[in-house]
């Protein structure tokens, strides 16, 4: 049987980045930023002191049966109605879930692969399975057969809990790299075998939850691999309790009625103190979900609170403008996953009434929240954005500190005061929500390093700017740089321009040619029914607008078009810019 190795840690002999030297605490510890903003704080030598305990399930349990009568979740039932599970019927369900699962062998530090595409039973077996003291594995089921078994190879399951056609899946092509020794089904009843029903009625139930302390290990979540292959975020019970600390306090969740569009609210709901709402979505390609059901999950439920990324939004903002459907009860809409377009923001507010409050929710599954900001302070930045100046995207939330390092790892700066306003580097984050590590050790040297007073420091891979109050401006993602002959270009201080552009939906800078040396190449989704005939006039607006950027974009700019430019199955906003890269040098070759 394959032995499993020890979950890496963060490199304490090394800077934040590779390339750098060690930080030396005097010089970082206590220093401030130039522009007023709170430093990370250095590299040392010093482990972070471990909390006693931390019953983060036995906490959520408690709450739930202290209001037994409440609604916990509504999920869909029938063709368009929706079911509310009780939070006295949700904690009995995990209880009887922690029976089941230790019966079929799972034990504390177990790790489990989940793949279910019910999103009550996927919510019961995180939150079941981390008050077990055991490691809930999530994969994006929407990554490709080659992918997921490599994901799985890498977290090295010791338990695979899973529909029906996961398992076949897993028998026939090798899911789990040879450490899989329990399965369970989670489906239908009458399925042969062990399923997670026929065990829950073999076994009573638990009476409480299992302890963990906050160093322990909480759970796996892969990346989408929408910016680069997947990669396993090692999350720790304490910063699982940071989030979901964090998440409510920042947003104002608790007590509110929330429509989980966004995957990670759908499965930590009970977590967050609100009443959860699950669309008619399937949970491995949440941006499939059509925008009636949306809209139908707002309207039918009476939700205060919508959670989903940009895609989404969009998608929902269409539907309720030409179908002539508002969304009364909403007070407040987040979105998640990407810089929030102005345009969706437009189309967004002309569905909800004038006290409803739009924000951009920025953060990462290593790190979430970092920022936000509501539409409120956006929209006066839109001439900002429009010339050049790039994406805002909020003050960081409480406990999360923020800093601009140089894209040039070996630059002195980076183990001094760091970047002034206004100039562009790698985004770094700090916070007890900050997870400490990835399940491969090199990925974790690369991103992450312990801090002055204990914390974990993570390289964003974004590239932006602090301003004077402390916000943080968005440039784009630094694998995306353009390496020109004339200098460094970054997509979101050049796309935002164009997609403002009549008749472009959005648009894709990318370049081509030698590495060191890339012509820039824009290539444009229209919007739905253009006409071919005014693509011409959309080419010599696109002209226009690169030459009046803050950064002018000069040349010949080639300008494609593209039916529908290819991106991720999680979000649904984060384009695949390799991909079109290569689809424009053979285009233009």
């Amino acid at each position: 049987m394959t032995r499993r190795p020890a979950p890496p840690e963060p490199d304490r002999d090394r800077a934040a980045f590779p390339g750098s030297r060690p930080l030396p605490v005097h010089r970082w510890g206590r220093a401030r930023c130039r522009c007023g903003a709170r430093p990370l704080t250095t590299v040392d030598h010093t482990a972070p002191e471990v909390s006693a305990v931390a019953p983060l399930a036995r906490t959520v349990l408690s709450a739930l049966r202290d209001a037994p009568e409440g609604v916990c979740l509504y999920y869909p039932k029938g063709r368009r109605g929706f079911t509310a599970l009780s939070n006295a019927d949700a904690a009995a369900r995990s209880l009887s879930t922690a029976a089941a699962l230790a019966r079929a062998g799972i034990r504390p530090g177990h790790r489990v692969a989940v793949l279910t595409r019910d999103p009550v039973e996927l919510g019961t077996c995180v939150l079941t399975l981390t008050g077990m003291g055991a490691v809930p594995v999530l994969v994006d089921g929407s990554l490709p057969l080659p992918m997921m078994r490599r994901c799985l190879a890498a977290a090295a399951p010791d338990a695979l809990l899973a529909e029906p056609l996961a398992h076949v899946a897993a028998r026939l092509l090798g899911w789990g790299g040879g450490t899989v020794r329990h399965r369970v089904v989670a489906g239908p009843p009458a399925w042969p075998g062990r399923t997670l029903d026929r065990l829950r009625r073999a076994v009573p139930p638990w009476q409480v939850m299992t302890d963990s302390r906050d160093d322990a290990p909480a759970m796996v979540v892969f990346t989408s691999g929408a910016t680069g292959p997947p990669r396993g975020v090692l999350y720790r019970h304490g910063t699982v309790r940071a989030q979901v600390q964090a998440l409510p306090r920042s947003l104002d969740l608790a007590g509110r009625t929330v429509v989980a569009a966004f995957v990670p609210a759908a499965v930590l709901g009970p977590l967050l103190g609100a009443t959860t709402v699950i669309p008619r979505l399937d949970l491995t390609r949440p941006t499939r979900v059509r925008a009636r059901a949306l809209a139908d999950a707002v309207n039918r439920t009476g939700a205060d609170t919508l959670l989903g990324s940009p895609a989404l939004l969009d998608r929902l903002a269409r539907h309720c403008v030409r179908t002539l459907t508002p969304l009364p009860t909403l007070r407040d809409v987040f979105s998640f996953g990407a810089s929030l377009p102005y345009a969706v923001l437009d189309r967004l507010r002309v569905c909800l009434t004038a006290a409803a409050t739009v924000h951009s929710v920025y953060g990462a599954t290593e790190a979430l929240p970092v920022s936000t900001i509501d539409h409120r302070e956006l929209l006066p930045l839109r001439s900002a954005t429009a010339r050049g100046h790039g994406v805002c995207l909020g003050r960081p939330v409480p406990g999360v500190t923020v800093r601009v390092l140089p894209l040039d790892p070996l630059s002195p700066e980076r183990d001094t005061e760091g970047l002034p306003c206004g100039v562009a580097g790698e985004l770094a984050v700090a916070g007890a929500n900050v997870s400490p590590a990835y399940l491969d050790p090199a990925d974790t040297r690369a991103a992450k390093a312990y801090g002055a007073y204990g914390g974990v420091v993570h390289r964003m891979g974004d590239v932006g700017s602090l301003d004077a109050q402390g916000r943080v401006w968005f440039y784009g993602r630094l694998a995306h740089r353009l390496r020109t002959a004339e200098g460094d270009v970054f997509t979101e201080r050049v796309e935002p321009a164009l997609d403002a552009l009549p008749g472009v939906r959005r648009t894709a800078l990318v370049g081509v040619g030698a590495a060191t040396a890339q012509r820039p190449v824009v290539i444009v989704e229209p919007e739905p029914g253009a006409p071919r005939a005014a693509r011409a006039m959309v080419r010599r607006a696109i002209q226009e607008a690169l030459e009046g950027l803050e950064r002018p974009v000069t040349g010949a700019v080639p300008v494609l078009f593209h039916r529908s430019l290819p991106v991720d199955h999680r979000h649904g906003a984060k384009i695949d810019r390799a991909r079109l890269a290569r689809w424009a040098a053979a285009r233009l070759t």
